[in-house]
């Protein structure tokens, strides 16, 4: 449980920190739009795993 509450915080942190950078270089369309396909991407491997049986 505790591993889960810091994993979350920084994850926060980090997702703070990524879009302060991106919004300081400009590209907050196109790092928007490679955040969705990379999220669907892992949840596809997820779910493929899972009825795979891993």
């Amino acid at each position: 449980m505790i591993q889960s509450l810091i994993s979350a915080i920084l994850e926060m942190l980090l997702s703070a920190a990524a879009s302060a950078v991106v919004k300081f270089f400009g590209l907050e369309n196109a790092v928007e739009i490679a955040t969705v396909v990379i999220g669907l991407g892992f949840i596809a491997i997820g779910f493929t795993a899972y009825l795979l049986g891993h």
